[in-house]
């Protein structure tokens, strides 16, 4: 498995090597994520995004998300779930939407709060037509991915003691997979994030941090994204 994690790791940094022409952009991502707890075993995590392009006034994307987990294991989960992903489009001027089916695995460490998880996706995103046509809307097309992501959180201690506040650093690499209309190309995005948090109780936490979000388009335009990121925790 390391040496898998390796191999994805040397392609998403080759990709970053030969990239000739990236676009940077500013946005604010604001997300909330639940967790409702059934019992020892079931749970029904869920979260709410919103992403805003280039200032408070714009328009970007929101992602409502949410799945039916069960832990094999403390450290061992699976999930089936769906999503519903609308963003905004400049050229038909309205806002696209998206469908997702995922299945996940999450590994958590035993010794260190850190978390790994695998996932698929099977994406049908809606195209835009011209803007003169009588419909916002296209055809729609299909897509496979895969998304890894690992975050690890470092609790913040002051003179031997353990304190609230906590460091927190993730990253996701995020990879197209066979029958792909939405794009032909392997490297989809990477997301970074480096964030400071408090812990408000032992059930509610809050961090904010920079997030770096390098995207890779299905026509090969390069985008990079500098975020604001801010995000709320919270076991129901």
């Amino acid at each position: 498995m390391k040496k898998v994690l390796l191999l994805l790791a040397v392609i998403a940094l080759s990709r970053y090597a030969t990239a000739q022409e990236t676009t940077h952009a500013y946005q604010h991502w604001y997300t909330y994520f639940g967790n409702v707890k059934i019992n020892q075993r079931w749970s029904v995590p869920f979260d709410i995004q919103g992403r805003i392009r280039d200032g408070i006034s714009n328009k970007g994307q929101l992602l409502m998300r949410g799945g039916l987990q069960y832990a094999i294991t403390p450290q061992h989960q699976v999930l089936l779930g769906y999503a519903f992903v609308p963003t905004y489009n400049n050229v038909s001027n309205t806002w696209l939407p998206e469908h997702r089916l995922f299945e996940q695995y999450i590994y958590k460490a035993p010794k260190i709060d850190m978390t790994h998880r695998f996932r698929l996706e099977q994406r049908w995103v809606a195209q835009p037509n011209s803007p003169d046509a009588a419909h916002a809307i296209g055809d729609w097309k299909y897509g496979n991915r895969f998304r890894y992501f690992n975050r690890t959180q470092l609790n913040i201690r002051h003179q031997q003691q353990a304190t609230r506040f906590y460091v927190a650093l993730q990253d996701e690499i995020f990879l197209n997979l066979w029958g792909n209309d939405i794009s032909n190309l392997f490297f989809d995005q990477n997301r970074f994030l480096a964030a400071f948090g408090y812990k408000l109780s032992g059930s509610l936490k809050a961090d904010i941090g920079y997030m770096n979000q390098f995207v890779q388009g299905g026509n090969g335009a390069r985008n990079m994204n500098h975020i604001l990121h801010f995000a709320v925790f919270q076991q129901l």
